[in-house]
């Protein structure tokens, strides 16, 4: 899929703009608490509101765990990349790996009463990144999967 966004991302003589940070970690769960507090950090020094850089690390917590357990299937020898970027009045998270494709279009919708009354476990993270982001795309680029994670300042002395 071609990602939008115009010349954003990109420097002024047209070349793309490098992450503001790349973290690379295996594929390993017990590497998230890892991703948690440096997309907290991320998101505190980006100016959010306090409250918001939990709720953003929550969601890139979901994606990074996504990729390790469905694309990758559990398998601990593959990696993860995980790019930062703050653009303007908005927090830019890219989770990137090389496993088994996700079909965004074949994900089921949450029905959120049902899944408690009948005390489901599991399921719940492209819903929760979507509830807490402004935006989740997902594409297939160069045989690599990209989760796109945006989420907007609020308008304000502060965002969030």
């Amino acid at each position: 899929m071609a990602s939008g966004g115009g010349d954003r991302g990109r420097s002024p003589g047209g070349a793309r703009r490098k992450p503001a940070l790349v973290l690379l970690i295996p594929s390993q769960t017990c590497f998230l608490s890892l991703v948690r507090d440096l997309t907290k950090r991320m998101a505190e020094v980006a100016g959010f509101d306090p409250g918001a850089p939990d709720r953003i690390a929550l969601a890139v917590d979901e994606a990074t765990s996504n990729a390790i357990e469905h694309a990758y299937h559990g398998a601990p020898d593959r990696e993860v990349e995980i790019r930062f970027d703050e653009e303007g009045a908005e927090l830019k998270v890219e989770v990137v790996d090389t496993g088994q494709g996700v079909d965004p279009r074949e994900m089921p919708r949450v029905d959120l009463e049902r899944y408690a009354s009948e005390r489901r476990r599991g399921g719940l993270g492209v819903h929760l990144m979507g509830r807490i982001m402004d935006s989740v795309t997902f594409r297939r680029s160069a045989r690599r999967n990209v989760c796109c994670l945006v989420k907007r300042k609020k308008p304000g002395p502060s965002g969030g």
